[in-house]
């Protein structure tokens, strides 16, 4: 018995000792695992291309600007060219810039913002004046366009810029408010790219536009016009060029071009049936195709 009692009394002691043994708390060790799962601060936003964009307009020196909207200005003229040197071969315009030989100058782009038979009116612009760009428009299909900061829009075959961006002057303490400044004016360069076209190829194209007029004129008259100024309002000729309707009846018509820098030589054109076809003042060609105008060379 004295040895049960032995026993009894070592296991109270174990008991005892267990007892005073203290383990930390669960709510403690949770709360230190959910520490570790903590999300890290969200990294810093990167710049966006329009920041870039801004950034490097900015810092551009405004006479490489005013360099750079030449280029696309120079562009614009030269599409004029093209086009209504396509015109006067097929009497319509094309916004296939390949398909009449055309590119825009190194570094700069060009797309149409219209185009019909009757005309169209386009947009040339350089990367590295975002916002900014230089339009150009011929024909009457639709008003002038204008530009994409200024507001600008120009005459007929006359392109027209935004002006240049000036660089902002570093100010060491704050200004008073000041009366909102006009914007940079642009290079000077108001003639129109229509006075640079071959004098044949401007004849030829005002041959192609009295085609339409005298089509116009005779929906709503009943027979085709024996002046030409009745089209004043939907084409102006090109400077310089002189046309003459030398018959026009109910059923056809007939005309020739003049222009002032080709004396002694013309170009004509006819349509329906008409008593004598025309023939060119030098050459005296006549053209086989009704509304297919021809010319000396």
């Amino acid at each position: 018995m004295s040895r049960i009692a032995l026993v009894g009394s070592a296991a109270v002691l174990l008991c005892a000792a267990c007892d005073n043994l203290s383990l930390p708390a669960k709510s403690a060790q949770v709360e230190r695992d959910t520490s570790l799962n903590t999300p890290a601060p969200p990294p810093k936003a990167a710049r966006t291309a329009a920041d870039r964009n801004a950034a490097h307009r900015d810092a551009l020196d405004p006479a490489v600007a005013a360099e750079r909207l030449a280029a696309v200005r120079r562009g614009l003229r030269r599409l004029v060219v093209a086009e209504e040197t396509y015109y006067a071969e097929n009497g319509v315009y094309t916004d296939d810039i390949t398909r009449i030989g055309y590119s825009p100058e190194s570094g700069t782009d060009v797309r149409f913002l219209w185009l019909t038979r009757a005309g169209w009116a386009a947009s040339g612009s350089d990367p590295d004046l975002s916002g900014r760009d230089c339009v150009i428009y011929v024909g009457r299909a639709h008003g002038p366009p204008t530009t994409m900061h200024d507001v600008r829009q120009g005459r007929e075959g006359t392109p027209v810029c935004d002006g240049v961006p000036t660089r902002p002057a570093p100010s060491v303490a704050p200004q008073p408010a000041a009366a909102a400044e006009a914007p940079a004016p642009s290079s000077a360069d108001t003639g129109s790219a229509l006075d640079g076209v071959d004098p044949t190829v401007q004849m030829l194209v005002d041959l192609r536009n009295l085609v339409r007029s005298q089509d116009t004129y005779y929906g709503t008259q009943g027979i085709y016009s024996r002046r030409t100024e009745p089209f004043a309002l939907q084409y102006l000729w090109h400077k310089g060029v002189k046309i003459s309707i030398l018959s026009a009846n109910d059923a056809g018509w007939s005309a020739r071009a003049e222009h002032v820098a080709r004396p002694g030589k013309s170009c004509v054109i006819w349509l329906g049936p008409v008593a004598q076809r025309p023939a060119t003042e030098a050459e005296r060609r006549s053209s086989d195709q009704p509304g297919t105008p021809v010319c000396d060379s």
